[in-house]
């Protein structure tokens, strides 16, 4: 390992992917035409025994008048098309994720992204249909693509015809504001919520033409990692999705939804959505214009337009324009609102509480799971926790305090994304429920940074692992080694296993192999979670279960937290401002939290540090 190769941060060893376009040269195969209902394609061959088929479109270009609205059926064309070269990912900054060139501050990608690739074995029968496993991609909901994953392996070795797919991202992706909404034609168009709905356009296109590539509309399982899992929950609550899936897995997901109200307000006291609410973009536009000269005027000047006037200006905007004034973006990524709680694609009650009710979901089998040190990989970033010795060998400032904090926001995300939401899943599907936590943590260690200290078993490791690519895709560098092949290799095995039949029976079992340890459904009375590890750990089920009376009692009960400012913000970062959910931040209890209480920390002021 060379030394100046750490200056590009552990983010980035973690999450790298492929950022060039370029693609080695393909050739069309003619066993691998297929017919579809918008026109016959052609892919070509791939590893693993495969077809490939990329960039289909399942939507129009939602670009100038189709900006903003809900996703609409592709043209057809007349000629065969191929389909052997990677199409652009959704409009973005330019990151890790990005799956193309670029450089910090670029503006990447395309507004017309609408497209998905498919995987498939090359010898199925047609009588008998594959089950499908759609993946939606992480990165916040305002970074990544499909093209940075090959599902070909996991399509080979399980038996599956996979489909990756693109949905619009960031200010693209969920944007509602009133001069929208008013000259919307439909309650989907004015829903803001434009991301979910190119997901459901995609099932939709599943359901339509996957037969035509072997696979089965009728066992179809979406599954996603961080916001990818995100979007998991909230198609599993979206009435618009019912019976376009029937199985869901949720890796590192998030149960969170973004109000209207702050998807649209503009921002004050750290709250909210600052540059990029849909009021907060408009200021912006406006002051660049110099149409007027302080945000508090964007009222004034609002009520003196037509919906229509705004409307059309917001969409006469550039993707540079409009994403100018939004910053801290980290590796592609920044905050913005997702997964609306409009009440038409999404409920408006909060989504923690749907997952109680069987008949406001689309109740499937289900399994989740998160990492055992999630937070790390953010963590390694923030430099009140790490240091760079030399100027780049990252270095943890306190390694005891580090690795206490890793695990309390690793547990909470635990507790948030994985034991909360199977709870109240397996409440009306006590049977169909499956939890795992992620160990595997063998990386190496040296002089030069300590990776299994500073990123263990991080956000993101697994993935590699269920799509059992190491060298393609997502690549993890110094991560993975000669010395750790072997052990990778099996546990990868047994993870695809485990993957492929719940794809194929709804169920992990013993794995598609039939010789790896049953794993059991989540329950009080039994072991209920499945210990993912490699080595001597190996893989285990085991009976741990957390909830956030738990982990705030603990807040309460370290003798290691110096000072009651560090407890409350602690219980905000973990409850009102975290990834995975709002649900358990109650106020009153903040206020009154331990022996004096947090009314001296108004909780945003508290996290981002005015205070």
């Amino acid at each position: 390992m060379k030394p100046t190769h750490l200056i590009l941060g552990l983010l980035a060893l973690l999450l790298s992917a492929c950022s060039s376009n370029q693609e080695p040269p393909r050739i069309a195969d003619q066993s691998s035409v297929r017919q579809t209902q918008q026109g016959a394609v052609i892919g070509f061959s791939d590893d693993h025994n495969t077809h490939a088929w990329l960039s289909l479109p399942f939507a129009k270009a939602p670009i100038d008048e189709l900006r903003w609205q809900a996703p609409r059926p592709p043209h057809a064309w007349t000629e065969t098309r191929e389909a052997i070269q990677l199409g652009q990912p959704c409009t973005q900054f330019w990151g890790i994720m990005a799956g193309v060139d670029g450089k910090d501050g670029d503006i990447v990608g395309s507004e017309d992204c609408l497209t998905l690739n498919i995987w498939a074995p090359k010898a199925i029968e047609a009588s008998k249909p594959l089950p499908v496993m759609l993946w939606i991609h992480g990165g916040g909901n305002t970074a990544g693509t499909a093209n940075t994953y090959r599902g070909s392996h996991l399509a080979s070795d399980q038996n599956v015809v996979y489909v990756g797919i693109n949905y619009r991202l960031g200010l693209f992706g969920t944007f509602a504001h009133q001069s929208l909404r008013n000259t919307s034609n439909s309650a989907a168009d004015a829903s803001g919520n434009f991301a979910v709905l190119d997901m459901i356009a995609a099932l939709e296109w599943v359901q339509t033409n996957i037969a035509a590539f072997g696979g089965d509309p009728e066992n179809v399982t979406i599954f996603g990692e961080s916001a990818g899992g995100h979007n998991v929950y909230s198609l599993l609550t979206s009435p618009l999705a019912k019976d376009l899936f029937h199985k869901a897995i949720i890796q590192s997901g998030s149960t969170q939804t973004s109000h209207m109200e702050e998807a649209e307000a503009l921002v004050s006291d750290g709250a909210g959505f600052a540059g990029t609410s849909s009021n907060e973009v408009l200021a912006q536009l406006l002051l660049d214009d110099h149409k007027i000269y302080s945000k508090e005027q964007l009222s004034s000047f609002a009520e003196k337009q037509d919906d229509k006037s705004l409307s059309r200006y917001l969409r006469s905007k550039s993707p540079q324009q409009l994403m100018a004034h939004i910053d801290s973006v980290t590796a592609g990524m920044f905050n913005a609102p997702e997964s609306l709680a409009d009440g038409y694609v999404l409920p408006k009650a909060p989504l923690m509480s749907l997952l109680e009710d069987s008949t406001q979901l689309n109740s499937v089998p289900t399994l989740i799971g998160s990492n055992r040190d999630e937070m790390k990989v953010f963590m390694s970033q923030d430099k009140n926790w790490v240091e760079n010795a030399w100027g780049f060998l990252p270095r943890m400032k306190d390694p005891e305090k580090y690795q206490r904090y890793a695990s309390y926001f690793s547990q909470q995300w635990k507790i948030l994304a994985v034991d909360e939401p199977a709870e109240r899943l397996s409440q009306h599907n006590p049977e169909q429920v499956f939890a795992y936590r992620f160990d595997w943590d063998n990386s190496p260690s040296n002089w030069l940074a300590d990776l299994p200290g500073l990123l263990g078993a991080g956000h993101a490791v697994e993935i590699s692992f269920v799509f059992g690519d190491f060298e393609k895709g997502l690549v993890i560098p110094y991560i993975n080694t000669e010395d750790n092949r072997e052990e990778r290799m099996q546990l990868s095995q047994a993870m695809m296993n485990y993957w492929g039949h719940f794809a194929h029976h709804g169920y992990p079992g013993t794995g598609s192999a039939g010789n790896q340890i049953e794993w059991k459904p989540w329950s009080d009375k039994q072991e209920n979670l499945m210990l993912l590890d490699g080595g001597d750990n190996g893989i285990a089920m085991t009976k741990l279960k957390l909830s956030a009376g738990v982990l705030k009692q603990r807040f309460l009960d370290d003798p290691e937290i110096s000072s009651q400012k560090e407890r409350c913000r602690l219980y905000a970062q973990s409850f009102l401002v975290s990834f995975q959910s709002r649900d358990f931040w109650n106020n009153d209890e903040y206020l009154s939290f331990g022996s004096e209480g947090c009314s001296d920390y108004p909780p945003y002021k508290l996290v981002y540090g005015s205070i």
